[in-house]
């Protein structure tokens, strides 16, 4: 085989490819059902309250996000992984070093920030975890 039917065969080969990745992603929906997937379509809005930073602000957030989510809209943080706990702390939030816990509605769920899922109303305060 030549040089030359080569390099063509390998680029029909190529074009064939993408048109039909092309294709089936447009079929599927394309964008918009891959952002359905994530936001499940429905915004709730909830209101956090971190006090130790004078903060009090209601976020806009997508069905199914969770606390972790929710701080991420109102201060930058910084998580560790305890091994013991089998979880993520939040140990750093705004520059304020400290080992955050959380409640919704002023009960302490007994999940953590990353598995519980607020819904729409819900007050959510961040709060210094004593040990």
């Amino acid at each position: 085989m030549n040089k030359g039917l080569a390099a063509q065969v390998l680029a029909l080969v190529i074009v064939v490819g993408f048109l039909g990745f092309a294709g089936g992603y447009y079929l599927a929906g394309g964008m918009v059902k891959q952002t359905e997937q994530y936001t499940y379509g429905e915004n709730i809005t909830v209101r956090v309250k971190i006090a130790d930073l004078g903060i009090d602000k209601e976020v806009t957030l997508c069905k199914g996000m969770t606390p972790f989510d929710a701080l991420l809209k109102v201060a930058s943080m910084r998580t560790e992984f305890y091994e013991s706990f089998g979880a993520s702390i939040v140990t750093e939030i705004g520059g304020l070093q400290q080992s955050w816990g959380y409640r919704v509605n002023g009960v302490e769920p007994t999940v953590g920030m990353q598995d519980y899922q607020l819904r729409d109303g819900d007050l959510l305060e961040l709060v210094k975890l004593v040990w």
